[in-house]
């Protein structure tokens, strides 16, 4: 094979699998076992597609990070890193509830979830400074981060290790994103 058809090759396979893997946007409610001391928030969550316990996560991942590449625009990025946010957290939700000692493994993905969250506050920022109107944006990560506070109860109790330190760890990351989110008003 000579380089041209390499280079074709190459482009070929990241293509198919770029579009095999091409990302969901179904919603779905993520619980319906509130309590009366937790209202719900007005927000869906997307569905994640493939959870990190898949053995071709690697693959959704690979495709993630390739779309993150060709994001040029802070708001673009934001929007982006906001849905892999969210993604992430429905998948702990799901890791919790619907699957036997994935405990672990959901607390790293809402860990993970919560640094794509970061960095999409960090983008608005980045957006808000090039002169883009952020309001709705700013809406969208405010009602996110309830969402996300929400469900980390959630996961907390169907963990059942109370009061642990990467919950209280991860609550106190909540709150200082919740901060962030007031200043950019």
């Amino acid at each position: 094979m000579n380089a041209k058809q390499l280079t074709l090759s190459g482009i070929t396979f990241i293509a198919a699998v770029y579009i095999t893997l091409a990302t969901a946007y179904a919603q779905v409610a993520s619980s319906s076992s509130q309590t009366s001391s937790n209202p719900q928030v007005d927000y869906q969550l997307p569905y994640p597609g493939m959870l990190p316990d898949n053995p071709l996560y690697f693959l959704k991942a690979f495709r993630d990070n390739l779309t993150a590449f060709f994001l040029s625009k802070p708001l673009d990025k934001a929007q982006f890193d906001l849905l892999q946010s969210d993604k992430n957290v429905q998948a702990s939700y799901l890791l919790t509830t619907q699957e036997v000692g994935k405990a672990n493994l959901a607390q790293q993905t809402f860990s993970k979830g919560q640094e794509n969250f970061s960095e999409a506050i960090t983008q608005t920022v980045a957006a808000q400074k090039q002169g883009y109107s952020i309001s709705e944006m700013s809406k969208k990560l405010d009602l996110a981060n309830q969402k996300h506070q929400q469900i980390l109860k959630i996961v907390e109790q169907q963990d059942g290790q109370k009061d642990s330190q990467q919950f209280q760890t991860e609550l106190g990351h909540i709150k200082e994103f919740a901060k962030e989110i007031k200043a950019l008003h």
